[in-house]
Parts: C-alpha cells; structure tokens; sequence
C-alpha cells in the first residue's frame, strides 16, 4: 500500500505534493471531503500487518486538515463498525455525517451501514426499515437531495458493486426521515438505457443535486471478447427525481503541459472521479486493460 498524498490544482493543472505529509499507508479506502470545515475523512481499508506481511482490514479514521496540511487520528467513540475494505461511504452536508454502507472483511461481504456523526467523533450502527441491498464491495454511495433541490440532502444512492460470485447493477436508497432519527431502504424501479452490473466504477453528483454520472468500473467474473478482462470505457446519467438512466458523455483525454501522463483510454476500474465544473467530472487514475495502472485524467462533459 502507499502512504504518500499529492494535490492536484484545477486552475493551474498542477500536482504537488505537500511536504512531510504521508499518511498511514493503505488501500481500498474510502476518502470524504467536509467543506466546511475542511477535512479529508479516510475509513477503513488495508493496512500491512507489520508481523504477518499480509494486509489487514482496519477500522481506524484518520483526518486530514487541510488547512495545516496535518493528519491526526480522532478519538472516536460508539458502536465501531468493523475493520473494511472496499465500502463505499459520502458526507451528508446537513448533519456533517458520514455514511458507511457494505464492504468485505476477511472473505465475508457486508451490507450493514454506519454513521458518523464527525461534529462528537460518534459512531452509530444504523437501524434502517426496509430491505438492505445484498452485501457487496467495491459499489458506490452518493448523497442526493430528496426533493429535487441543488442542495445535497438526505438520501444515499447505493450502485453496483459486487460478491464472490457476480455484480449488481439495482439501485437502492437510504433516506434519513424526522430529522434523521428514522433511515428507510428502498429499491426505485429504474427506467432507461442502464448500466451493465458493474463494480469499481466512479459515481459523481452533478451541480444540480439529482443527477449521478456513473463512469467505468469492472466485472471481474465476465471476459470480454478477446479474452480479457472485462473493463468498461462508458458512462451513464441517472436522475434521482425520476429515476430514469440515460447514456453519459465519451471520456475524453485532458492533455496539459504540466500534467504529462500519458493518455491511459477510456476503459478503466479503480479509479477516483471529482465534479470540476457546473457539468464537468474529471476522474483520475485506476487500471486499465493488460493490469496497468495509470495517472492521468479523463474528462467527462455533460450536455445541458
């Protein structure tokens, strides 16, 4: 696993990496910015037992302040939820909580879900009504609004993913009721031209908080025609207000002068993806074909 961190300036298209900033080396994390008080929030993941040589799954936080550029591990306190890897979480803007659904630990997948509530470090095994999406790993969660508004609210949009034996493309969502002491799971009947089950892919909000572009991702148990792994190159829109799937933008190569990685393609899993723009994600990075792993950005524009 690596331990170091790089920033990358969209205005100046510039990385840079802080000094003396390296953080607990791990992998198959989860990472959640919190605006307002400028954190980076990272659950879970691998971390290398130093006296077996194996990867472990951990339940520890560690904070980023971005500010000072300092890590520090939080004191937290309630019902830990158990060592993950390959969850998915996303920070509820309202109440400055984070979400935790699913994820695998020690060859068993999860679906149970978790929240943090990052304003006393508290952890809470949530008791939803309703039936949870299948365990699975390597899915998404994005926090949408419920009522159709710009502003991100209190429902969180469950997709993909997988088990030991095949992928998920269902939607499924959280929402937090009677100011969020009540979460309900529902399983909206999704219309439109949807994704193929698919896990490892990338799943961003776009500025109008209700609609979600899905990029990328895998089936590790399909092979594509010549063979090989079966990596995706497209991308697809869901709206939450009507949940209806349309095809998303072609990705296309951003090529700068100060960022010189060369163009990886489209198709790619494992990668990490941003809203750049009123209707702009960049994703960064993740494997392509023939197991490379790569460092460049793919921009994906959405029409209006």
């Amino acid at each position: 696993p690596l331990s170091d961190l790089f920033v990358y300036d969209l205005m100046e298209h510039r990385w840079t990496r802080p000094v003396n900033c390296d953080g607990i080396a791990r992998t198959w994390h989860t990472a959640n910015f919190l605006p307002d008080r400028h954190l980076l929030l990272c659950f879970g993941g691998e971390v290398l037992n130093e006296k077996t040589g194996r990867l472990t799954a951990t339940d520890q936080v560690m904070v980023l302040d971005c500010e000072i550029m300092l890590w520090y591990p939080p004191t937290v306190t309630g019902q830990v939820p158990s060592g993950r890897s390959g969850h998915a979480s996303c920070v509820m803007p309202q109440s400055n909580s984070l979400v935790v659904f699913g994820g695998v630990k020690n060859g068993k997948w999860l679906n149970s879900a978790s929240i943090l509530d990052t304003n006393r470090w508290k952890w809470t095994t949530m008791k939803a009504v309703g039936d949870a999406p299948p365990p699975r790993s390597y899915h998404s969660a994005t926090a949408v609004s419920s009522d159709g508004s710009s502003e991100v609210g209190n429902r969180v949009v469950i997709f993909g993913g997988n088990d030991c034996t095949k992928c998920f493309n269902g939607v499924h969502v959280l929402e937090a009721t009677g100011d969020g002491k009540k979460w309900v799971w529902s399983n909206p009947k999704c219309k439109g031209d949807a994704p193929s089950p698919r896990t490892g892919h990338s799943a961003t909000l776009l500025n109008d908080g209700s609609t979600m572009l899905v990029y990328g991702g895998w089936d590790p148990n399909t092979e594509d025609e010549n063979g090989d792994d079966l990596i995706f190159s497209d991308s697809f829109l869901l709206d939450t207000k009507t949940w209806t799937w349309r095809k998303g933008p072609k990705p296309r190569y951003e090529k700068s002068a100060k960022n010189n990685a060369a163009n990886g393609g489209a198709g790619r899993v494992g990668h990490s993806a941003v809203l750049a723009g009123f209707y702009s994600v960049l994703a960064f990075g993740g494997r392509v074909p023939e197991s490379e792993f790569v460092g460049d950005f793919q921009s994906l524009e959405v029409p209006l």
